[in-house]
């Protein structure tokens, strides 16, 4: 789990308070993202600064352009991905996450929206019939052979009463 708390943009010399209380937020980190940071931690640790420095002069980033045409431009050549800006990757982030089957609002809560409308406008049209088994999640929980699996005595239907 992360905490948002506050931030630097390329605008500010100091941390900001985040714009909305929503921007102020505890982010599940998923065990690859993880395990990505952990990683990168080996790094930078020591110097008890930013987990992401510049390696070339072991500084924070002074900007996103350096990143951008460096790095990430040679990440997306060799995985042969055409170039896109890194800020849709959250778009990425969010269609898999609805498309794993997630919830739309632990998923906007996720990404520091206020509520999941947009999540919503954005992404309903693309993930309606993505996940073949839309459902069953319900039938396993709430289904006949439910409380068997856990233990548990089900009421009978009504009409088996009779």
């Amino acid at each position: 789990m992360v905490i948002i708390s506050k931030s630097l943009t390329q605008a500010a010399d100091e941390f900001e308070l985040p714009k909305t209380s929503a921007d102020r937020r505890e982010v599940k980190l998923l065990e690859p993202a993880l395990q990505a940071l952990n990683d990168q931690k080996k790094y930078t640790a020591l110097n008890n600064k930013e987990v992401f420095q510049n390696p070339r002069t072991a500084e924070r980033w002074t900007g996103d352009q350096a990143i951008r045409q460096g790095v990430w431009t040679q990440a997306l050549r060799r995985a042969k991905v055409r170039y896109r800006r890194p800020y849709q990757t959250r778009h990425t982030y969010a269609s898999m996450m609805l498309t794993a089957g997630e919830s739309i609002a632990w998923l906007a809560q996720q990404m520091g929206h206020s509520d999941w409308g947009m999540l919503r406008r954005i992404y309903a049209k693309y993930i309606k019939d993505s996940i073949p088994d839309a459902g069953n999640k319900a039938v396993e929980m709430f289904g006949e052979n439910a409380g068997k699996k856990a233990g548990i005595s089900t009421l009978t239907h009504p009409k088996k009463l009779a």
